[in-house]
């Protein structure tokens, strides 16, 4: 039965009422007769029923839930810091199914070519025999290493993922701008702008009969495991990326998690025996796939670059045994350079018998005579591109440089023609784009995907589309251009629902988390966990400081001893508890709010916020989506406040409170959501270990030298330590030393004593992977073990005592002891665990250093 579907009907006078197509450019929505296409007139409608306002409230909400997602690219490779949020635009592009299945019955060729001239260069050569391809292509080749030459390929396939950028010229035929054959990057974006655009216009994706992208994944999943050596019912899938200083990692991260896969760096890899294996707490566990998400050169830092940090030394000779395949295969750089593209037709011919069915745009490799001279007529109206498209290199517009510049480029091309391309400048065609001012017609830019699947390759029913004001700004990369958009192909059939579940009468395997966690995933959730409770630790002490500061009752002694910790944990200068040098220095009142909002002090708050928003991004594939978003949401508000707030001490008070509450939130959702895993284990183990620490710095500098009326120092550690309501509860309004210490340093019961998170540590230690026949306690262990035994056998009493030298030496001496053995339960945890993960971070980083 048809739905009824209740939509106004398409009237471009309203939403549309200002869009101009422009002249002498194809426009995706309107024909030539400014006639809105049939394709595009559901979507319409249903924009124009919802109306301008509607829109653009949704579009906002839309792109304020990307940021809380924290959904980024990073243009330049720089890490974190170059990372910009990821736009959306509020309208999809829409393509009708039957032009559709052209596109992808074309690509579909192109790819099967493109795995045809892959499998010819590395084996027999007949290109370079018959001079269809010049030498150049592969010997001059940046990106060519001889120990490619015969490597095995999984199934004899090089190309599994496969990426072409498109344009559609003014008479409206599609061509291919580029080719990505590497790592192709997109498909998480495409994923995540799909789950954003039709959560935005449910309705309109509903009646528009949009095709889905799951069966797209589904073959990707089929495909890595069946191109496994071994075992293909279950093989180990490891997604290998290169890391948190890529412009792809949240990509990597998102697939990762979607697919199922292991997220792996080169260092969480190792050859041993001839095999690939990834490193994890319970020892080593045999890799069969790497999805690749990094450059093949970076492959193997032996017999490919020295230099590289990210690749698996050995990683060839695994790969000539068989022993393990890789998808993308090593190699596949080389056509996907722009040389390539200028020889593509005589190509196909060759190889197929049939030429391409979608071409390429007009390409002149400069290294030929007549092509020179015919780039050197026209240069002008041509692109100027690095043959072999090393290192994304920016693509030069002659017709808009200045003479000088121009002359310089003639030069160079003379020089080295070889190492040039000439091709045809392409106007893009336009397509709805929203703007502030309304609906308006922006040039496109559309990345395709295809994997390949049994004896064929099936393409993502949709893409990534980047649009622009300007056409030129879509030629440069693929993060280029103003925003993103999503890609809808209108079915003219019911859509079935697909899903990457197993189906219904699928017997899946009981299993619970186990050792595989990596080692480098573990070191990062245990310091995770340490700087979000050093965070919390300083942001309830920075509390404290100020409202005893603005009380109405000022404690001197008190506010010293609260500076000289303060100091301590490196949140301020170490000068304010020294009698002399202190009547020197401007009052404290001044420089604390902002010595917190400052990140270049390597222990104020704001460094140590910074940090576990590092951490997190890492480890985003292993937290709840909640959680993340809680540091995100911290990252973002807690930036150095400007004009009153920075300096104003209620202001700050006000942004304690609130970081305080965000942070409660994320301990609540680590607690609540996160399986018992070693994952959770290892987080939860660093916020033990830098609860105790902290506690016993307090301890340490409020209370081992008492002050002549202690009463009020009493209440300011209980209201820091966060028990001052449980004291009350047990003795109410009495205040003595005994019963704080034994609250805050022995009582098992209260999880903010010490004594807490002794017991606490030594259950997570005796759950952590140990050897199989291991008969006696770890060091580690044994570590832990003497603070807690030292901790229960303490005398309360004892330690409250104050000695006729005015201090209390057996407390001093307990938490020095603690002091000292801390560090050294730091150092044995990572040395046993996670010192895989590379250079550990040494115990300095327990007091910020």
């Amino acid at each position: 039965m048809t739905e009824s579907v209740s939509i106004s009907p398409p009237s471009p006078k309203t939403l549309l009422s200002g869009y101009q197509p422009l002249t002498g450019v194809y426009d995706e929505a309107f024909d030539p007769n400014s006639g809105l296409r049939p394709h595009w007139q559901t979507l319409i409608g249903e924009l124009n029923r919802l109306g301008p306002d509607e829109v653009h409230r949704r579009w906002h909400l839309a792109q304020k839930q990307i940021a809380n997602d924290g959904i980024t690219f990073n243009p330049y490779d720089m890490g974190g810091v170059a990372s910009r949020p990821w736009m959306l635009d509020a309208v999809p592009l829409v393509l009708p199914e039957l032009e559709w299945n052209g596109i992808t019955e074309s690509l579909g060729q192109r790819a099967r070519l493109f795995d045809l001239i892959l499998r010819d260069l590395y084996g027999p050569q007949n290109l370079l025999r018959e001079r269809i391809l010049p030498p150049d292509v592969l010997y001059g080749h940046p990106g060519f290493y001889p120990a490619y030459h015969g490597l095995p390929t999984p199934e004899g396939q090089y190309l599994t993922l496969y990426a072409a950028d498109l344009a559609r010229a003014p008479d409206g035929r599609w061509w291919v701008m580029g080719d990505r054959t590497r790592a192709p990057f997109g498909l998480g974006h495409s994923l995540e702008n799909r789950i954003t655009t039709s959560r935005m216009l449910p309705q309109a994706f509903r009646h528009c009969k949009i095709q889905r992208l799951a069966p797209f994944f589904v073959a990707m999943q089929e495909t890595l495991r069946d191109i496994a050596p071994r075992s293909r019912d279950n093989p180990r899938i490891v997604l290998w990326s290169k890391g948190p200083a890529s412009r792809a990692y949240f990509e990597d991260a998102y697939l990762a998690r979607y697919l199922g896969y292991t997220l792996a760096e080169g260092g969480d890899l190792a050859v041993r025996e001839n095999r690939v294996w990834l490193k994890t707490l319970g020892g080593l566990l045999p890799v069969e796939v790497l999805f690749r998400r990094l450059d093949e050169d970076d492959c193997d830092a032996v017999e490919l670059n020295p230099n590289s940090h990210t690749g698996v030394s050995g990683l060839l000779e695994v790969l000539r045994s068989s022993n393990v395949v890789i998808c993308n295969a090593l190699g596949t750089r080389l056509v996907e350079s722009p040389i390539v593209q200028a020889f593509l037709p005589s190509i196909s011919q060759f190889l197929l018998g049939e030429p391409l069915k979608m071409p390429s745009v007009a390409t002149w490799w400069c290294g030929q005579p007549e092509a020179l001279e015919y780039v050197l007529k026209n240069l002008d109206s041509l692109v100027i591109r690095n043959a072999f498209r090393h290192q994304n290199e920016p693509p030069l517009h002659p017709g808009q440089m200045s003479d000088q510049k121009r002359a310089e480029l003639v030069t160079r091309l003379r020089a080295r023609p070889e190492l040039f391309v000439g091709q045809e400048s392409v106007v893009r065609s336009t397509a709805p784009a929203m703007t502030d001012e309304g609906i308006a017609p922006w040039h496109v830019a559309l990345r395709s995907f295809l994997i390949h699947h049994d004896d064929g390759f099936v393409a993502l029913p949709g893409g990534l589309a980047r649009v622009s004001p300007e056409s030129d700004l879509l030629d440069f990369t693929m993060t280029s251009g103003e925003r993103s958009q999503d890609v809808w192909v209108c079915s003219e059939q019911p859509i079935e629902r697909v899903s990457l579940l197993a189906p219904p009468g699928e017997t899946v395997a009981l299993r619970r988390s186990g050792s595989d966690l990596p080692s480098r995933v573990a070191d990062n959730l245990f310091w995770l966990g340490r700087q979000v409770e050093r965070a919390e630790g300083n942001a309830r002490l920075l509390r404290t400081v100020l409202s005893t500061m603005t009380g109405e009752v000022q404690s001197t002694e008190v506010l010293q001893r609260l500076f000289r910790v303060l100091a301590e944990q490196g949140q301020l200068d170490p000068d304010f508890v020294v009698e002399g040098l202190r009547t020197s220095l401007p009052a404290v009142e001044e420089v604390l709010p902002e010595a917190i909002f400052d990140p270049t002090r390597s222990r104020s708050l704001r460094a140590t916020l910074n940090e576990a928003a590092r951490l997190v991004s890492i480890v985003r594939d292993r937290v709840s989506v909640d959680a993340w978003r809680v540091i995100h949401r911290i990252d973002e508000d807690f930036q150095k406040p400007t004009g009153r707030a920075a300096t104003d001490t209620s202001d700050v008070q006000n942004l304690l409170d609130q970081l305080l509450t965000e942070l409660l939130a994320f301990a609540g959702l680590a607690q609540e959501s996160m399986t018992r895993g070693q994952g959770w284990r290892f987080l939860d183990l660093g916020r033990r270990i830098e609860r105790a620490w902290q506690t016993s710095v307090l301890l340490r500098g409020t209370l081992a030298f008492p002050i002549e009326e202690e009463q009020p120092m009493l209440e300011t550690v209980l209201q820091t330590a966060d028990s001052i309501m449980t004291y009350r509860t047990r003795y109410l309004a009495t205040m003595q030393t005994a019963p704080v210490l034994d609250l805050l340093l022995v009582d098992e019961t209260n999880p903010r004593s010490i004594g807490y998170q002794l017991q606490v540590i030594e259950s997570h230690l005796e759950e952590l992977p140990r050897g199989e026949h291991a008969a006696v306690i770890s060091p580690e262990q044994r570590i832990a073990l003497s603070l807690r035994n030292a901790v229960r056998l303490a005398v309360v009493t004892d330690l409250a005592r104050v000695e006729a030298s005015g201090n209390r030496p057996a407390l001093e001496r307990l938490l020095k002891q603690m002091d000292d053995r801390f560090p050294k339960l730091s150092d044995a945890v990572s040395s046993r665990f996670l010192i895989h993960a590379g250079l550990s971070r040494h115990y300095g980083s327990f007091s910020g250093e």
